[in-house]
């Protein structure tokens, strides 16, 4: 499909500011979706876009409404908000648990329920952010690890079941990004924040335009055939086991 209009959510920062930038750029109208009014409003105007502001844990928020009512309709939807945790399984609270459930998964069901029928009624394309983490499992960041799997599978799930409707369906897996997420369980990170970052076999860490380069691939004409795919993009991280051990070796 052509350039058309597009709500990002999580889009204040790190991969999603990436995204409605690079969108923008490419022809889209955005509606730039986040918590805070400032850096929502800030870039919508710098996108020549829409500011839709809101939490993912407000069962009130209804960010894709918002938005295809500033927009004029939707047709195409990027469902990148989440939150991460530094925890293995045990070291994490029940508290915790229900936050990343909530706003990793449900939510962003939600978001893509509400979102099917602009969707169908355009030929759109549905795009979620899940994570390498969701490609295997990563105990450092083991419960936000399982709600990224939680997600992929869904994509490929909605891709089958909406795919005779029109709807192409899929998600991006990005490694360690910078930058990279902000927000977890109990706040937000220091920008630029990257500790236990490995370099990959590539050399260079994945930077958020290169997520963002995908995602405007994923949603334009080029890609009309390609639905049910997560899209790893980590600099060659994970390719073998013998790739990741080399980049432990290397920083050793």
């Amino acid at each position: 499909m052509s350039a058309g209009r597009v709500l990002v959510t999580g889009g204040t920062s790190g991969i999603g500011a990436a995204i409605c930038r690079r969108l923008a750029a490419d022809g889209w109208h955005v509606a730039v979706a986040g918590r805070s009014v400032e850096r929502a409003s800030a870039l919508a105007a710098e996108v020549g876009g829409v500011a839709i502001v809101g939490d993912n844990t407000d069962p009130t928020h209804d960010p894709v409404a918002d938005a295809a009512r500033a927009l004029g309709g939707l047709d195409a939807a990027v469902l990148n908000a989440g939150v991460i945790l530094d925890a293995d399984l045990l070291s994490t609270p029940d508290a915790d648990w229900d936050l990343l459930l909530h706003v990793n998964v449900l939510a962003v069901q939600s978001q893509a329920l509400a979102a099917r029928a602009h969707l169908a009624a355009t030929g759109g394309s549905l795009l979620f952010t899940s994570s390498d983490a969701g490609v295997w499992g990563e105990a450092p960041i083991a419960a936000y690890s399982v709600t990224k799997r939680m997600v992929l599978a869904m994509a490929r799930c909605l891709a089958a079941e909406w795919g005779p409707q029109g709807i192409r369906v899929n998600a991006l897996c990005p490694g360690d990004t910078a930058p990279g997420m902000l927000t977890t369980t109990t706040g937000r990170r220091a920008p630029g924040t990257s500790d236990g970052w490995l370099p990959p076999p590539l050399g260079q860490i994945v930077e958020a335009d290169d997520v963002a380069a995908a995602a405007a691939f994923l949603l334009s004409g080029e890609a009309r055939r390609i639905s049910g795919v997560g899209l790893l993009i980590d600099a060659g991280m994970r390719s073998s086991s013998t790739g990741f051990t080399a980049a432990q070796e290397a920083s050793s």
